[in-house]
């Protein structure tokens, strides 16, 4: 009888502990289920909140790439606590007390006003595509439209393709904003999908929500490519001869930090319009004929990396202006303080105009300064052609190292 009793015991501490095994491996694989994302590439619409963050941190020490900035990660719509910091700094709260009243704002406006609350979530975004090296050179960040899909194509085929530049590690994220064109947004998805290069806010995009795209640009890079060294933002109808920036220009611009490479307009030199497509309201500065601050051409301007959180902190702070060029350019490094601007001007290292560029590579070759460009749509294959075939000799490296 004993006997008996023992053995139905020890059958039902057996059945108990293999209930709590089954239970327990239940658990773990839910969990696992839970924060799985499919793909990688799949669609991404959960909001950059502080747990990711915690995470995204702890990935990035444990791989010993963790780098200590003066901005942390937001959730949006609520300040950092550095970002609290940054309005009570006496120098900082004058500056953007100043710009409240340049723009006809209360100082006690709601967080409408500020772009970095505004953008939001991502709404389609990968995470990885900076992870699979240890340092980036350059990260390309491109401010395109959604239906500009021939524009991402060839800039993928041609200057940001990664082959081409090894040793060098470069990268490319198209910037876009949200669609109302149903056919146009499963498209993008599509692309996404194929490419996991697009990243997408949660604002329409149109003209005058450009600066918003640039402080998710900011945001971005701080968060996905903290391994980068330079950041060239340009616009989809822009050319750069990526061989030129980085076997010429690239030396010039390493180690200085907190510094921009831009055509530079000084402060008191650009008229601010009051018609046509820069018209500016005359309730915004309203006292002054052209913009306070130094800005940049916004077409090609290269960004040490140490900024892109001080300036997505910046804008927690700083109230919106349509102008992109001048807000992403001017107003956050004002903003920010201690930035350095290097002058690369227009037309001699920059160009607007693509005949100047062309003819300029047809006289001097590899030692054509312009190493950006806007290049018209039918003259975009000639001119790469144009470039790469300089690139193909031999001697080219020597040649393109020399800056007159």
């Amino acid at each position: 009888m004993n006997l008996r009793i023992g053995k139905v015991r020890n059958s039902l501490i057996l059945t108990v502990v293999l209930v709590i095994n089954i239970l327990c491996l239940m658990t773990i694989t839910i969990q696992s289920m839970a924060a799985w994302r499919p793909g990688r590439a799949a669609r991404t619409t959960t909001p950059i909140n502080g747990d990711q963050d915690n995470n995204y941190h702890h990935h990035k020490h444990h791989r010993g790439e963790f780098r200590s900035t003066s901005a942390s990660f937001a959730i949006a719509g609520k300040p950092s606590t550095s970002s609290l910091n940054l309005r009570l700094n006496p120098a900082v709260l004058k500056k953007v007390d100043s710009m409240h009243q340049v723009l006809n704002l209360s100082r006690f406006a709601d967080d409408t006003v500020y772009p970095a609350k505004r953008i939001g979530r991502y709404l389609m975004v990968y995470q990885n595509l900076c992870a699979d090296v240890d340092h980036v050179h350059l990260i390309m960040i491109v401010h395109t439209a959604p239906k500009n899909l021939h524009r991402r194509q060839r800039i993928r085929d041609t200057f940001g393709k990664r082959s081409l530049f090894y040793p060098f590690n470069v990268r490319v994220a198209f910037l876009l904003g949200k669609t109302e064109n149903s056919t146009l947004e499963r498209v993008l998805w599509m692309e996404h999908a194929r490419y996991n290069d697009t990243v997408m806010g949660d604002f329409l995009d149109d003209y005058h929500n450009l600066t918003l795209k640039g402080v998710m640009g900011y945001r971005w890079v701080n968060q996905f490519c903290p391994n980068s060294e330079l950041v060239l933002k340009i616009d989809d109808d822009v050319f750069i001869n990526t061989y030129k920036l980085l076997y010429s220009f690239i030396n010039h611009m390493r180690g200085k930090p907190k510094s921009i490479f831009c055509n530079l307009w000084h402060k008191g030199t650009m008229p601010i319009l009051r018609q046509g497509k820069w018209k500016v309201d005359t309730r915004l500065f309203s006292k002054m004929s052209t913009f306070p601050y130094d800005y940049c051409s916004g077409f090609v301007v290269l960004l040490s990396s140490d900024l892109m959180g001080p300036m997505h902190q910046a804008a927690m702070t700083t109230p919106f202006f349509w102008i992109d060029d001048v807000y992403l350019f001017g107003m956050l490094p004002s903003v920010v303080g201690g930035v350095t601007y290097y002058n690369y001007a227009l037309n001699k290292n920059v160009a607007l105009n693509d005949k100047k560029t062309i003819n300029c590579t047809v006289e001097q070759g590899a030692r054509c300064p312009i190493f950006g460009s806007i290049i018209a749509d039918h003259n975009y294959w000639r001119y790469w052609d144009m470039v790469s075939s300089l690139y193909v000799s031999g001697d080219w490296k020597v040649e393109n190292k020399l800056i007159e």
